[in-house]
């Protein structure tokens, strides 16, 4: 699907769609429940959705009430064969909780998912005791035998998502755990990945995000309803476009979140953006860009808004961490090169960081998304930098995180 964004385009105020990363863990937290849980505004995501699905097969009986779930956990599988979509989030949380489940399972993904990484698993589940397999050509990946209390050594350089997996799977075990992470990078996601346990009153202690000590024989029981607070990683393409435009209030964001890609407020900050907090949201105003560095390895979803950032400012721009963008939907990295190029930007990628030759406009054109939802979205706000607009193509990818995107625009 194609959609013409047109220049000109004035959006005073939108509601942020709430965080798939606290919604699906959220979603696997109820389902390892025994008790009835409420989830409030929980989305429809692709990723959420997906999850949802394997939970019902995990065994929990869930009513949806858009935009609530009840979910009533059971932890008895009725179906072993677990796909999570496009999601990569759900194959290393699902993973993960099939591990220390009684018996085997075949875990699936869709679309690029399977090309990604997933080699950190045949190092740790071993140390579980659980032998592990991945079937590349028939695109899914087999767990065998069940996991017993261990201390796991782990690398924690390429994602921290098989740490959350194991955080939120380990404490189901009838003992002690331990695991020692090295060179660990997202903390900001372990972060949200306890608050959510905490949540469900399932506590992890850790010695500075390098030694978790997990007590076994814990249950996750909700106290009371769990509210799904407002995606920042979709934010930060309105608060780009508000900069750009005539300002913008963003409803829906938690201004204490512990979500790592709220640095997009640093960002701003570098690049001279005026912004503050109302009753109302956060309100961004209208500002001249300036240049500026910016260091995005802990917070990669970024990337993009930061590159639309970075073209309106009239100079150069630097933002560090690419080397987190080879496994995104896309070669995050290359596709932004590629991709806004056609439209007039020099974009050069040198070591670990982005260097943006930003002139303050954008040629019209069209932006290619990749099947990557944030490209499609950067693609959408460029287009206020342009004389008459760009079209974006493959535009449904949006519908991994922010299904509801293009309903703020006049299409």
């Amino acid at each position: 699907m194609e959609v013409f964004i047109d220049a000109n385009q004035i959006i005073t105020e939108v509601n942020i769609p709430p965080s798939k990363s606290y919604a699906q863990r959220a979603i696997l937290a109820a389902a390892l429940s025994y008790n009835t849980s409420l989830l409030q505004n929980v989305g429809s995501s692709a990723d959420v959705l997906a999850m949802i699905e394997v939970a019902k097969k995990l065994g929990a009986k869930v009513e949806i009430q858009d935009p609530n779930i009840s979910i009533t956990g059971s932890i008895n599988p009725i179906e072993r064969n677990l796909n999570v979509g496009e999601s990569g989030l759900g194959m290393r949380l699902v993973t993960a909780i099939a591990a220390v489940l009684d018996g085997d399972f075949v875990l699936a993904g869709e679309g690029s998912l399977m090309d990604r990484p997933m080699d950190e698993f045949a190092r740790i589940l071993p140390q579980l005791g659980v032998a592990y397999e991945q079937v590349k050509d028939a695109g899914h990946f087999q767990i065998f035998g069940n996991a017993h209390p261990s201390k796991i050594e782990m690398d924690g350089a390429l994602s921290s998502q098989y740490l959350s997996g194991l955080l939120m799977a380990l404490p189901l075990l009838e003992g002690d755990s331990h695991i020692f992470v090295h060179k660990l990078k997202s903390k900001p996601y372990i972060n949200i990945t306890l608050d959510v346990m905490e949540a469900f009153s399932v506590h992890v202690e850790h010695k500075q995000f390098s030694h978790f000590s997990i007590s076994g024989n814990q249950n996750y029981q909700l106290e009371q309803t769990f509210k799904i607070e407002g995606d920042y990683s979709g934010a930060s393409i309105w608060m780009v476009h508000g900069a750009l435009n005539n300002g913008i209030l963003i409803k829906g964001l938690n201004p204490q979140s512990v979500q790592g890609d709220k640095q997009m407020l640093q960002a701003l900050t570098v690049a001279d953006v005026n912004y503050n907090w109302t009753n109302d949201g956060l309100k961004i105003i209208k500002s001249t860009i300036n240049p500026f560095h910016f260091d995005a390895t802990e917070c990669p979803d970024l990337f993009p808004s930061l590159v639309v950032l970075a073209a309106a400012a009239n100079g150069i721009s630097k933002v560090t961490g690419t080397h987190r963008l080879i496994h995104k939907e896309s070669n995050r990295a290359l596709v932004l090169q590629k991709e806004f190029r056609e439209l007039g930007l020099d974009i050069e990628l040198k070591a670990d960081s982005m260097i943006i030759h930003g002139t303050g406009t954008l040629k019209d054109g069209n932006i290619h998304s990749n099947n990557d939802h944030r490209i499609a979205m950067a693609g959408a706000i460029a287009a206020c930098l342009t004389k008459n607009g760009i079209t974006v193509v493959n535009s449904e990818s949006v519908a991994k995180s922010y299904p509801e995107f293009w309903q703020n625009f006049e299409l």
